[in-house]
């Protein structure tokens, strides 16, 4: 099997498991149209900052979401890269 082919394999893995969680899933429902804050992130989906935070930052750097700061405020949407777009197309299938 061709070392390409295994890196593949490893980052597919990788991104399903961040959509194997359903706090993660339900982050992705929360930006599906528009970018939020984290507050509204986690008021959205009921949980805490906290926790929201860490898994905002988790899929962050992943490549899921991006994140701009305004102020004091930082604002999250799904990223307009292939991985981004993998995800928006995932939560289609999930429906």
């Amino acid at each position: 099997m061709s070392e390409d082919l295994r890196n593949l394999a490893e980052e597919q893995a990788e991104l399903h498991h961040i959509l194997s969680n359903p706090t993660r899933l339900l982050i992705l429902r929360s930006l599906e149209q528009q970018e939020r804050s984290v507050g509204e992130i986690a008021e959205q989906i009921g949980a805490t900052l906290q926790n929201t935070s860490q898994h905002l930052r988790l899929m962050k750097d992943k490549g899921v979401l991006e994140a701009r700061r305004d102020g004091q405020t930082i604002f999250y949407q799904i990223s307009a890269c292939e991985i981004g777009e993998n995800c928006k197309q995932m939560l289609t299938i999930l429906d």
